[in-house]
């Protein structure tokens, strides 16, 4: 496996030791912990407590603005952070908070930043995702959810779907079409949506993992005209595509935690095979299961290669295919998506039958395995496979449709 260091100086050293010894002291032996995933009310007490422990520490805002709750650290002190909380397998950040900051920090007026971005730096307040719609996933351009201006007000009308936890949210972040007669992707706008707002209503949708989702619906829903974010009508490119505006938030490409839940089942497998035998051979000397293994173990190195070059390029200023990111981003998430069935399923066989007991003296590994193999479909999150590649070609290398 290559090393890739970019600790090179005594203070980034340093950094990577404090958030070493902070991860020791609050999550000893890490926490597997999916947000999509989970139901368990004592669990996601511990989940949030840890987080607003993280933010207590500045640290979900280490990258931001000062005059906006944060630390204003450098991309490469993101980086480590973040590599930090993958190898200790801390969970990542709860639901979508911080994808509302980014597009807050971009597009978002002065009061809108001071407002909202305090509660996301401290984890007291949680964002859920009002994207999808029951016709509109991967093809989100498509989406009838409508949203028009009455006095000092917009009024929105519509339906979204797959709120991953957002019945534990506060506050939504909602795309609308607010110009009925522009083209698909244009006519689109953000906004900041208060889930206690009269007119809004959430049925539960339970995934085959053993989280919630939800079915939003939203019957003349107002909002005051300063919860929308951005331009008006220009949400697919400014927010959808993080296009314009300033770019406030200094961090840059690094491990996204929900990525390396896949390192998370492999340190569990490397464990089981260390450990367990079959036919009185140990797992560790059987050719096929060291086939798999060799299998497993290139598919997280694929992994860590495409996260650090994807940083590189952002160091450096240089992206494939001309100056798009669009197509470095892109190919790590198709090769991704595609991956984590194929890798689940190979632990799966590893294990064997017993990989699909779920608790009790029979499981093995704590049942985590089969848990991880029933997630494993749940990776449309962002768009699908199909949707990822369809992107590479056509704005990464400008292929015709």
């Amino acid at each position: 496996m290559i090393d890739f260091r970019i600790d090179d100086t005594p203070e980034l050293k340093a950094w990577r030791a404090e958030v070493r010894q902070f991860l020791e002291t609050e999550l000893p032996g890490g926490m597997h912990f999916d947000y999509d995933f989970e139901e368990d009310g004592e669990r996601w007490a511990a989940y949030l407590r840890f987080w607003r422990k993280v933010g207590e520490k500045g640290w979900v805002a280490a990258t931001w603005p000062t005059e906006y709750y944060g630390q204003g650290r450098s991309a490469i002190e993101n980086y480590i952070l973040q590599e930090e909380f993958s190898r200790h397998a801390a969970p990542t950040y709860p639901i979508i908070g911080q994808a509302v900051a980014a597009a807050l920090l971009r597009h978002g007026t002065h009061e809108q930043r001071l407002r909202h971005l305090k509660g996301i730096a401290e984890v007291t307040t949680l964002w859920g995702e009002g994207y999808t719609e029951p016709q509109a996933g991967s093809d989100l351009a498509s989406l009838t959810t409508r949203a028009h201006l009455d006095g000092d007000h917009w009024v929105i009308n519509g339906q979204k779907t797959l709120g991953t936890a957002a019945h534990l949210a506060q506050w939504m972040f909602v795309l609308a079409r607010t110009d009925p007669n522009a083209k698909a992707h244009s006519g689109i706008s953000a906004f900041l949506v208060p889930l206690d707002a009269p007119g809004i209503s959430m049925t539960p949708l339970h995934n085959m993992a053993d989280g919630q989702q939800n079915q939003t619906f939203f019957d003349n829903v107002r909002v005051p005209v300063d919860c929308l974010v951005g331009t008006p009508h220009q949400a697919w490119s400014e927010v959808w595509f993080g296009r314009g505006g300033e770019a406030l938030d200094r961090a840059g490409p690094a491990p996204v935690g929900w990525v390396f839940r896949i390192e998370r089942t492999l340190n569990l497998i490397r464990r089981f095979v260390a450990e367990n035998s079959r036919g009185g051979v140990p797992l560790t000397e059987d050719p096929v299961v060291r086939m798999q293994l060799a299998e497993l173990e290139m598919s997280v190195e694929i992994i860590r290669l495409q996260i650090a070059e994807a940083y590189s390029n952002f160091a450096s200023r240089r992206m494939r295919a001309g100056s798009s990111p669009i197509f470095s981003g892109n190919i790590h998430w198709a090769y991704y998506k595609e991956l984590i069935p194929r890798f689940t399923q190979t632990c799966m066989e590893i294990v064997g039958p017993a990989a699909q007991i779920q608790g009790g003296p029979w499981a093995h590994l704590e049942g985590r395995i089969e848990k991880a193999f029933r997630a494993s479909f749940g990776n449309h999150a962002g768009g699908t496979p199909q949707l990822k590649r369809m992107t590479l070609a056509t704005r990464g290398l400008g292929l015709p449709r």
